[in-house]
């Protein structure tokens, strides 16, 4: 339950510091925008890739691999294209 609260706190505190940022322009969003993604894409390779390692046979991990870098696409898409 204390853990839950601490996640609670750094959600909190996420936002107040988007909401405080949100008038400073193009240059924070070009700081924050990298290290959003690269953390996306850090838990999604934590939670994924010992999935497939472990109980996968080489079609289901195939389609997780994909499904991993549609994400991935995904999220160079919306930066791109925002």
């Amino acid at each position: 339950m204390l853990l839950q609260l601490v996640t609670a706190l750094a959600a909190l505190a996420g936002a107040a510091c988007s909401l405080l940022a949100e008038g400073s322009g193009a240059g924070a969003v070009s700081g924050i925008l990298p290290f959003t993604a690269g953390g996306f894409i850090y838990l999604g390779t934590v939670s994924v890739i010992p999935e497939i390692l472990r109980d996968s046979g080489p079609a289901q991990a195939l389609l997780q691999l994909l499904a991993l870098l549609a994400g991935v696409a995904m999220m160079l898409l919306i930066a791109r294209y925002e």
